[in-house]
Protein backbone atom coordinates (compact mmCIF):
# COMPACT_ATOMS: atom_id res chain seq x y z
CA UNK A 1 0.00 0.00 0.00
CA UNK A 2 3.11 2.49 0.32
CA UNK A 3 3.23 2.12 -3.74
CA UNK A 4 -0.34 4.08 -3.86
CA UNK A 5 0.70 6.60 -0.54
CA UNK A 6 3.47 7.67 -2.45
CA UNK A 7 1.94 8.40 -5.55
CA UNK A 8 -0.71 9.85 -4.46
CA UNK A 9 1.43 12.40 -2.75
CA UNK A 10 2.63 13.43 -6.79
CA UNK A 11 0.24 16.01 -8.73
CA UNK A 12 -0.29 18.68 -10.86
CA UNK A 13 -2.89 21.80 -9.67
CA UNK A 14 -6.05 23.05 -10.80
CA UNK A 15 -4.80 26.78 -11.32
CA UNK A 16 -0.87 28.50 -11.55
CA UNK A 17 0.79 26.70 -8.57
CA UNK A 18 1.44 29.01 -5.95
CA UNK A 19 4.88 27.45 -5.21
CA UNK A 20 6.11 29.69 -2.73
CA UNK A 21 4.05 30.08 1.17
CA UNK A 22 4.75 34.16 0.53
CA UNK A 23 2.50 33.78 -2.80
CA UNK A 24 -0.26 32.08 -1.07
CA UNK A 25 -3.53 33.92 -0.22
CA UNK A 26 -3.63 34.65 3.37
CA UNK A 27 -6.73 32.52 4.29
CA UNK A 28 -4.90 29.99 2.64
CA UNK A 29 -1.27 30.81 4.95
CA UNK A 30 -3.54 30.63 8.02
CA UNK A 31 -4.76 27.48 6.69
CA UNK A 32 -1.56 26.06 6.11
CA UNK A 33 -0.47 27.20 9.69
CA UNK A 34 -3.44 25.00 11.25
CA UNK A 35 -1.81 22.01 9.43
CA UNK A 36 1.91 22.45 10.40
CA UNK A 37 3.01 19.72 12.49
CA UNK A 38 3.88 15.81 12.24
CA UNK A 39 0.51 13.58 11.77
CA UNK A 40 0.36 9.68 11.80
CA UNK A 41 -1.87 7.96 9.78
CA UNK A 42 -3.83 5.49 11.23
CA UNK A 43 -6.40 4.71 8.80
CA UNK A 44 -6.10 4.27 4.77
CA UNK A 45 -9.52 3.55 2.62
CA UNK A 46 -9.25 2.48 -0.70
CA UNK A 47 -11.56 1.26 -3.51
CA UNK A 48 -10.01 -2.50 -1.96
CA UNK A 49 -11.27 -1.61 1.70
CA UNK A 50 -10.13 -0.03 4.72
CA UNK A 51 -6.60 -0.96 6.65
CA UNK A 52 -4.43 0.49 9.43
CA UNK A 53 -0.50 0.22 8.91
CA UNK A 54 0.87 -3.03 9.78
CA UNK A 55 2.70 -2.90 12.91
CA UNK A 56 5.77 -1.83 12.50
CA UNK A 57 5.30 0.17 9.29
CA UNK A 58 4.43 3.46 10.77
CA UNK A 59 3.09 6.56 8.02
CA UNK A 60 4.03 9.72 8.61
CA UNK A 61 2.96 12.73 7.07
CA UNK A 62 4.70 16.27 7.73
CA UNK A 63 3.44 20.05 7.23
CA UNK A 64 5.64 22.69 6.90
CA UNK A 65 4.79 25.99 5.70
CA UNK A 66 3.67 25.00 2.58
CA UNK A 67 5.52 21.36 2.01
CA UNK A 68 3.72 18.60 3.24
CA UNK A 69 6.54 15.18 3.28
CA UNK A 70 5.28 12.06 3.51
CA UNK A 71 7.45 9.33 5.34
CA UNK A 72 7.66 5.18 5.79
CA UNK A 73 11.04 4.80 7.42
CA UNK A 74 13.73 5.59 5.15
CA UNK A 75 11.19 6.86 2.28
CA UNK A 76 10.17 10.26 2.51
CA UNK A 77 8.55 12.43 -0.53
CA UNK A 78 7.87 15.80 -0.36
CA UNK A 79 5.38 17.73 -2.90
CA UNK A 80 4.63 21.70 -2.23
CA UNK A 81 0.98 23.11 -1.50
CA UNK A 82 0.61 25.27 -4.48
CA UNK A 83 -3.57 25.47 -3.71
CA UNK A 84 -5.82 25.39 -0.81
CA UNK A 85 -8.86 26.40 -0.18
CA UNK A 86 -10.87 26.74 2.93
CA UNK A 87 -14.01 28.00 1.57
CA UNK A 88 -15.05 25.50 -0.03
CA UNK A 89 -16.82 22.44 1.29
CA UNK A 90 -15.23 19.95 1.71
CA UNK A 91 -11.46 22.39 1.48
CA UNK A 92 -9.37 21.84 -1.08
CA UNK A 93 -6.02 20.76 -1.54
CA UNK A 94 -3.20 20.07 -4.57
CA UNK A 95 -0.12 19.03 -4.32
CA UNK A 96 2.57 19.76 -7.02
CA UNK A 97 5.61 16.89 -7.16
CA UNK A 98 8.60 18.27 -8.87
CA UNK A 99 10.05 15.46 -10.97
CA UNK A 100 13.61 15.86 -12.25
CA UNK A 101 13.99 15.05 -16.02
CA UNK A 102 9.79 14.60 -15.85
CA UNK A 103 6.83 16.55 -16.16
CA UNK A 104 5.68 17.99 -12.69
CA UNK A 105 2.75 16.26 -11.21
CA UNK A 106 -0.19 17.42 -9.45
CA UNK A 107 -2.31 15.62 -7.30
CA UNK A 108 -5.74 17.26 -6.57
CA UNK A 109 -7.55 16.49 -2.99
CA UNK A 110 -10.09 17.51 -0.20
CA UNK A 111 -9.16 18.04 3.46
CA UNK A 112 -11.30 17.88 7.24
CA UNK A 113 -9.88 19.23 10.07
CA UNK A 114 -10.90 18.35 13.35
CA UNK A 115 -8.94 19.24 16.53
CA UNK A 116 -5.92 16.77 16.09
CA UNK A 117 -7.34 14.61 13.58
CA UNK A 118 -7.24 15.28 9.87
CA UNK A 119 -8.72 13.27 6.75
CA UNK A 120 -7.32 13.46 3.32
CA UNK A 121 -9.02 12.23 -0.01
CA UNK A 122 -6.46 12.15 -2.72
CA UNK A 123 -6.83 11.32 -6.42
CA UNK A 124 -4.29 9.65 -8.25
CA UNK A 125 -2.63 11.83 -11.15
CA UNK A 126 -3.74 10.16 -14.23
CA UNK A 127 -5.72 10.51 -17.61
CA UNK A 128 -7.56 13.87 -16.46
CA UNK A 129 -8.03 15.07 -13.32
CA UNK A 130 -9.40 13.61 -10.01
CA UNK A 131 -10.56 14.87 -7.08
CA UNK A 132 -12.40 13.56 -4.60
CA UNK A 133 -15.57 14.99 -3.69
CA UNK A 134 -15.77 13.41 -0.03
CA UNK A 135 -14.20 11.22 2.50
CA UNK A 136 -16.88 7.96 2.31
CA UNK A 137 -15.06 4.86 0.73
CA UNK A 138 -13.61 5.24 -2.32
CA UNK A 139 -15.22 3.73 -5.31
CA UNK A 140 -12.42 5.14 -7.71
CA UNK A 141 -9.35 2.78 -7.60
CA UNK A 142 -7.63 6.14 -8.28
CA UNK A 143 -8.62 7.28 -4.43
CA UNK A 144 -7.10 7.15 -1.75
CA UNK A 145 -8.37 8.56 1.97
CA UNK A 146 -6.41 8.50 4.73
CA UNK A 147 -7.13 9.40 8.31
CA UNK A 148 -4.07 10.79 10.61
CA UNK A 149 -4.12 11.99 14.25
CA UNK A 150 -1.25 14.66 15.19
CA UNK A 151 1.50 13.59 16.43
CA UNK A 152 2.66 15.44 20.29
CA UNK A 153 6.03 16.46 20.54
Amino acid sequence: MFAAFVALTVAAPTALPQEKEKDLPEAAKKELKALEGKWKIVKMASSKGEEEPDAGKEFFVTFKGNEMTAENGPRKETTTVTAIDPSTAPKCIDLLEKRPGKPDRVTEGVYKLDKDTLQIALGLPGDGKLRPTGFDKPTDERTMVWTLKRVKE
